[in-house]
């Protein structure tokens, strides 16, 4: 079984570009979807998330308890220490969760593992090939001013605190431009056939 890492930048339409792939029944992991997961669920991280943030961190939401994502954001924003530390927790976290989502799909001829951060962490590394997914950034500030109800500037603010995609063009295997939405099944169908066969 092959890994295959998709990345992409803020409003590249990575996670559109991942469903394309569950599709055709390939499994996808979705790195945020799992470490926000993890967040709230794993006792191990939420212990070291109040030790690093404090009790507020987290909220009583019906009978559990939450991750305050709009505090730990707030915390961790402008301050890259801060960040590295909370990243510290989490990754591991991520990777022993990916760890077991791999031994249950053994059988698979690839699995696909989705990070907005895979190249920024090195994750690439533990990848058989890598995917990047780009659009054109006019289209990509657009989607996410649109997604996430924000302005452009808070859009901009967002994509400065990320790699350019020239940057991750260097390391990438595979590049598919998600510009139009129409012809995003085809290609991601003769990219399937391809790891089939390699």
């Amino acid at each position: 079984m092959k890994i295959i890492g998709i990345t992409g930048g803020i409003g590249s339409g990575k996670t559109t570009v991942a469903k394309e792939f569950m599709k055709l029944n390939v499994p996808v992991f979705i790195a945020d979807d799992r470490s926000k997961f993890l967040l709230s669920h794993d006792d191990s991280v939420k212990c070291k998330v109040k030790e690093l943030l404090g009790d507020k961190a987290y909220q009583v939401n019906g009978d559990r308890e939450e991750a305050n994502r709009t505090f730990i954001a707030s915390k961790v924003f402008e301050d890259k220490e801060l960040l590295s530390k909370l990243n510290a927790i989490l990754h591991p976290a991520v990777h022993k969760d990916f760890e077991q989502f791999c031994s249950q799909n053994l059988e698979c001829a690839y699995v696909l593992y989705e990070a907005a951060i895979l190249f920024e962490t090195g994750g690439h590394n533990k990848c058989d090939a890598t995917i990047l997914v780009t659009a054109a950034l006019e289209e990509r500030i657009k989607r996410v001013m649109h997604r996430d109800e924000v302005s452009r500037e808070d859009v901009k603010s967002r994509m400065d605190h990320q790699w350019s995609d020239k940057r991750k063009l260097a390391l990438a295997d595979f590049v598919i431009l998600n510009d139009n939405i129409d012809f995003l099944p085809l290609i991601v169908n003769n990219l399937h056939r391809f790891m089939l066969k390699n």
